[in-house]
């Protein structure tokens, strides 16, 4: 099993996490899942349009990061989900949650469980 399955087997274990997956920089899911029982609220073919533009809005964040510093994460609250998006060298980890969860305490309960 890869490292990045293992990272995500490791987020899901956690019960405000929804989906835990790593994305190439064409947006195409490498690894990970949705946790067991969860429904998912997107058909295939509407998570995979979300994934792309995830690394769109990721690689175009990139062009402020000398001025800036680099994004360390970044979250989007909806109402029925947050969604988080963490930049890893070439590739994305991108988690859904529920979304009652405080943001900055979720993100860094992820970067600390995946060594980010």
């Amino acid at each position: 099993m890869s490292d990045d399955s293992l990272k995500c087997e490791l987020l899901l274990k956690e019960p405000e996490i929804r989906f835990a997956g790593f994305l190439d920089m064409m947006g195409n899911l490498i690894a990970g899942s949705f946790r067991n029982g969860v429904k998912p609220l997107k058909n295939e073919e509407d998570r995979k349009k979300m994934f792309i533009e995830a690394v769109l809005r990721i690689r175009t964040r990139q062009d402020f990061d000398e001025n800036l510093g680099p994004v360390k994460y970044a979250a989007a609250r909806r109402e029925k989900v947050v969604t988080f998006t963490f930049l890893l060298d070439d590739k994305v980890l991108f988690v859904s949650t529920e979304s009652d969860v405080d943001i900055d305490k979720t993100a860094y309960k992820i970067m600390d469980l995946c060594s980010i």
